[in-house]
């Protein structure tokens, strides 16, 4: 294993995030990132309406001043020759083996003035949603998250909000049930993620994050890309399983959903990181 694997991995036991800077090569970034905005912009309004639709029924979710769109890679494929990069791909075996599904492929823009966002723990440690492990939480890696920086991530444009260290805590505040924690109020630890457009910022999903205020005249633009392994079961966010209707539909509760891959997108991917995605293609038909 190359000292840059061990690093990266060392990191993320000890902090809980890394960042591998030059993921997608400087020339193409550009590229990638009209790619996305393109995808976003012809989604938006639907994209918009269910977060509408979510927090018509009471629930907290999203960011005034953040666009946001899952199942990205369904209207663009324009990133995925660099999912299956070395250096992710050695963190991700490191933790979870050969056997590597994506679980999620988001894109989030933050536009200039955005607002700041709550801390939480992204899926399935955040306790907001209806389907989510309740705390305490047992000390493992379960899931691993990626933000794709497709532009830089500086202080000013609203780098992510980390806590380092917070992915070993037993709960995290993003339902405002932990005593003393106010979910919105910033924390004494807290720091921006920053790095070159290219980078990949990679974190436990345990680990408290969130959006901060974008200060600059500028979007700033990024993929979420989550990495689970073959055990963790990703049917509760799959619409029309089992498990999602009776964990999010029968209670009403706050949804949390991937799309599934259409089979068109599917074809598009590359070779070598179609195994990360046939769990989750949709049926012809």
């Amino acid at each position: 294993m190359d000292e840059q694997t061990t690093d990266a991995i060392r990191r993320v036991h000890q902090d809980g995030f890394t960042i591998l800077e030059g993921v997608i090569p400087s020339d193409r970034v550009d590229g990638v990132r009209a790619a996305v905005v393109d995808a976003q912009l012809r989604i938006r309004e639907r994209s918009a309406a269910e977060q509408a639709a979510i927090r018509a029924k009471g629930h907290r979710v999203g960011v005034e001043g953040v666009a946001g769109s899952r199942g990205i890679v369904n209207h663009t494929q324009a990133f995925a020759p660099w999912l299956a990069e070395s250096r992710i791909m050695n963190v991700s075996h490191a933790f979870f083996g050969d056997h590597v599904r994506i679980s999620c492929t988001d894109c989030v823009i933050n536009q200039p003035g955005c607002g700041r966002g709550y801390w939480h723990a992204d899926w399935p440690y955040n306790q907001t949603n209806a389907s989510h492990i309740p705390v305490p939480y047992p000390d493992a890696l379960l899931h691993l998250a990626t933000i794709w920086m497709l532009t830089d991530f500086t202080p000013e444009n609203g780098g992510t909000l980390l806590v380092p260290g917070s992915h070993r805590y037993e709960g995290n505040p993003s339902a405002d049930n932990m005593g003393g924690i106010d979910r919105d109020a910033p924390y004494p630890t807290e720091f921006h993620a920053v790095g070159s457009a290219g980078s990949v910022l990679l974190y436990d999903s345990r680990m408290w994050h969130a959006v901060p205020p974008n200060r600059s005249d500028a979007d700033r633009v990024a993929l979420i890309v989550r990495f689970a392994p073959w055990w963790l079961n990703l049917e509760p966010t799959r619409p029309g399983s089992p498990e999602h209707t009776a964990m999010v539909i029968e209670t009403d509760g706050k949804n949390y959903a991937q799309p599934e891959v259409t089979p068109q997108a599917y074809a598009a991917l590359p070779d070598d990181v179609k195994p990360m995605y046939r769990h989750w293609v949709a049926a012809e038909g």
